[in-house]
């Protein structure tokens, strides 16, 4: 793995990429400030794919967007979720008659985001909105990921190709919706890499020893499941294939394989390999199907879902007889004719630009292709009840537990580097950095808590994105719910530790709807939920914080059961703190310590 990057940080990277990709490319348009690419040539008659994720995996989705392919693609920063906002964009810019599926890597972040989308679809009354979710990975063990399903990789480019083929044909929503589960649930990926990538401005000195290889790692930089010495080309392909096929393993046999099944291949680029290495890779794969008697039916080689410049290869095996059974309306020469449908994305190969360019397309200038959005004010919500605190003392809790979170941030983000991604910290920063811009915009000056918790809800789900943006998000917006019905009933009550306790309870309830995480999971949650009962149990602030506190550091001792760092594997020595459940008990100890200071 290389540090080395012409741009020296990745802040500016995304957006940078996403104008020269579309630049290059006739068909398609750009929102630059949203980072949502989309087909310069939408049909509303045609159900509408969205696909998305963290950037980094490029060409990922936002290089398969185009007719017979995605409508649109919306790109979080790197390895991290998009938010909700732009996902919403991306709908209103691609709408359908029919329907819109959201294709979305069984991602935690992913999850809560899209599913955000979806949510805030169906209460404004659109209809046919739908997710289908791919997990692919077969290499983390069932009983490690019971609690989140398989992880995504290169398999969903697959789903991304035959359902934009399907909808050219006019296949109808319900059967396009069933059609993804199908080809998610009989398909088998495998990654192995060389080497850790490296995000252009991340610190970090992650390495695979030289001499070994990593086998099962996932798309944004986690840890192998199996680290063991290079076996050489044959044995190590003989052992990706084995974690694919064999069928007597209860752990991994996630897909069945049988003779006479008919499969579609694709090895992938992890992003650093070359094209010299990469068909050297396809034709030993090729060499051992063969000796196993397999023959696929369609086989693709290249780079698909990368991470970063991660010198590494993933296997996909895509069961075409299995998906069938499970789709009684196609058949296996019905899903061949759709790998092969014509499109006109920028990065499938083979039947690129094959349709000609209309006029309207052909004479556009490069700064015709970028559609920007208006920048608007935001539409915060007012009126209804109001629930008076005092605004200076509500101002100065909010300004420290900021401040103490940014102080933090290099602790959070060395945390993350050993069990995550290592974006945590600076995630954490920017979602602080937003609420000490809102407080000098005002936030919080009028004493009104319904307000503030409205407004504190959205300056979250703007800055910070990711899987932990998206659980403060939704946090926020049920304590916001739970102050409104306070409120209505009784507007003078006393604001007290012990009501904020009543609130925390109510909120958790809402965000338990939407996350499976409880204590002993390894997750924020292990902070965040002591820190509310003992508030609604005691009333007492001081205790909250010391269970929150408890609660945080006791992580250590968890294995993950959700998020990124359950398919880290296991590790030797100490583990730390989950860094999402520190993040927390930052923020209550900074309401601590102006509480406190004012008695």
């Amino acid at each position: 793995m290389t540090d080395r990057h012409i741009f020296p940080d990745h802040t500016t990277l995304v957006f940078r990429s996403l104008r020269g990709l579309v630049a290059s490319h006739p068909y398609l348009s750009l929102i630059p400030s949203l980072k949502v690419v989309y087909r310069a040539d939408h049909d509303s008659s045609k159900v509408s794919l969205i696909c998305g994720g963290g950037s980094g995996h490029e060409p990922g989705t936002v290089g398969h967007v185009g007719r017979g392919l995605l409508s649109a693609s919306v790109a979080g920063d790197v390895f991290a979720s998009p938010s909700a906002r732009q996902v919403r964009a991306a709908m209103n810019q691609v709408p359908s008659d029919k329907g819109i599926i959201l294709i979305i890597t069984n991602y935690t972040g992913d999850n809560l985001h899209f599913g955000l989308a979806r949510l805030m679809a169906q209460s404004a009354g659109e209809k046919n909105v739908e997710l289908v979710v791919v997990g692919d990975d077969v290499s983390v063990p069932r009983s490690r990921g019971k609690y989140v399903g398989r992880r995504c990789l290169a398999g969903i480019t697959l789903v991304c190709k035959i359902l934009g083929a399907g909808s050219e044909a006019d296949i109808g929503f319900e059967n396009l919706v069933a059609l993804g589960r199908a080809i998610s649930t009989h398909t088998a990926s495998i990654c192995c890499a060389l080497d850790h990538c490296h995000v252009p401005g991340r610190s970090g000195d992650w390495h695979i020893e030289s001499g070994r290889v990593e086998i099962g790692l996932g798309l944004h930089n986690e840890t192998g499941v199996f680290n063991i010495s290079h076996p050489g080309p044959q044995a190590l392909i003989t052992y990706l294939l084995d974690l694919i096929l064999k069928q007597d393993d209860p752990e991994r046999s996630y897909v069945k394989f049988k003779d006479g099944d008919q499969l579609v291949l694709l090895v992938n680029n992890q992003g650093g390999m070359s094209a010299l290495e990469m068909g050297a890779v396809f034709d030993e794969v090729l060499v051992q199907l063969e000796s196993r008697n397999i023959i696929p039916v369609r086989m693709l080689n290249g780079p698909f879902m990368g991470s970063m410049n991660m010198p590494g290869i993933s296997i996909s095996l895509l069961n075409l007889t299995n998906v069938t059974q499970d789709c009684n309306f196609v058949s296996v020469l019905d899903l061949l004719q759709m790998m092969d449908a014509p499109q006109n994305s920028v990065a499938w190969p083979a039947t690129s630009g094959i349709y000609p360019l209309p006029d309207y397309l052909k004479n556009r200038k490069r700064e015709d292709a970028f559609t920007e959005i208006e920048e608007q004010e935001k539409a915060f919500e007012f009126g209804g009840p109001k629930l008076l605190a005092s605004s200076d003392f509500t101002q100065k809790i909010l300004r420290q537990a900021a401040q103490d979170v940014l102080a933090v941030e290099p602790q959070l983000t060395r945390w993350d580097t050993i069990v995550g991604d290592g974006d945590c910290g600076e995630t954490c920063a920017l979602g602080a950095k937003g609420v000490l811009v809102a407080l000098e915009q005002g936030l919080g000056s009028d004493g009104d808590l319904v307000q503030l918790f409205r407004v504190l809800t959205q300056v979250i789900d703007d800055s910070m994105g990711g899987t932990l943006g998206a659980i403060f998000s939704i946090f926020l917006a049920g304590l916001t719910t739970a102050v409104i019905s306070s409120a209505s009933s009784s507007p003078d009550q006393p604001i007290t530790p012990e009501f904020f306790g009543r609130m925390t309870i109510q909120a958790l309830e809402i965000l338990k709807q939407r996350t499976a995480a409880r204590v002993g999971h390894r997750t924020v949650m292990d902070a965040l939920i002591p820190f509310g009962e003992i508030l609604a149990s005691t009333g007492d602030l001081r205790k909250a914080v010391d269970a929150c506190k408890a609660g945080g550091e006791g992580t250590v001792k968890l294995q993950a059961k959700l998020g990124r760092a359950t398919y880290v594997g296991q590790t030797n020595g100490d583990m730390p703190p989950d860094p999402g459940a520190m993040a927390f008990v930052a923020v209550a100890e900074g309401i601590l310590k102006v509480y406190t200071g004012s008695r």
